[in-house]
């Protein structure tokens, strides 16, 4: 399988330069946790994995392919997946027209596809009939992951799932991140709170101002690391700054 690798990425918007030589290497069954302060870069560097911003400067390559300049239905046809803000998801069609969607560039095998998502998201399967709008928020961000899931990604970037849901329901939806990273999935999670992403994913960056100020396990990440981190102080002998995160 193929890894997905960023290298001294600058991407932004209109004449704004918001990440700058970003460096990241991700590998099927790795979940990286992209952590940081609001406005750090977060959400701007998975939208420029999964194909949404252009790149700038540097490249992006998965496996052998260079795909830096490739538009972001190529990058998903290629394998990298994007659920965020707003949710990927038509609120007019049921469940289970969802989930067809998604699949489509697997349109023989769809059927056993979505038995494999019911399977793994049982609230899908319950709510199959009901229309995406219908659905709490909790089971409209498994429906956006459930349609991702569809078409076989090797590549999932998160971007701040947990946004407005309880407490319960974060914790349902870390599970599920362990568990799809476990299968082989390679996740790119950036999370509001860092407490949890520290606790099921295996590598850890943190942003600041654009930049990757801080990697590495999560057992190598001290909580005083993390701190000065987020509030744009070094920390000398903690993990190497600006490292890319690799297993």
């Amino acid at each position: 399988m193929s890894d997905l690798v960023l290298k001294n990425i600058v991407a932004g918007y209109k004449g704004t330069d918001v990440l700058r030589e970003i460096d990241l290497e991700v590998k099927p069954g790795m979940c990286i946790g992209v952590l940081g302060a609001n406005g750090a870069g977060k959400s701007t560097l998975l939208r420029t994995i999964s194909g949404q911003l252009k790149i700038r400067g540097g490249s992006r390559t998965l496996g052998d392919l260079d795909t830096t300049n490739w538009r972001a239905h190529k990058v998903a046809r290629a394998g990298v997946r994007w659920v965020g803000d707003p949710r990927p998801i038509y609120p007019s069609l049921t469940v289970e027209e969802n989930l067809d969607i998604g699949g489509t560039i697997i349109r023989s095998r769809v059927p056993e596809k979505r038995d494999w998502v019911y399977n793994l998201l049982p609230v899908l399967a319950e709510k199959r009939n009901e229309r995406g709008a219908s659905l709490s928020g909790g089971q409209q961000q498994m429906l956006a992951i459930g349609q991702a899931l569809m078409s076989e990604p090797t590549f999932l970037c998160l971007d701040e799932p947990s946004l407005g849901l309880a407490a319960q329901v974060i914790t349902s939806l870390s599970e599920l991140i362990g568990q799809l990273a476990a299968s082989g999935v390679g996740i790119v999670w950036a999370e509001q709170f860092p407490e949890v992403a520290m606790k099921r994913c295996t590598d850890i960056v943190v942003l600041g101002a654009g930049k990757v100020v801080l990697s590495g396990p999560p057992s190598a990440i001290s909580s005083e690391a993390l701190e000065a981190a987020y509030l744009g102080k070094s920390m000398p002998g903690e993990v190497e700054q600006g490292a890319p995160a690799q297993s």
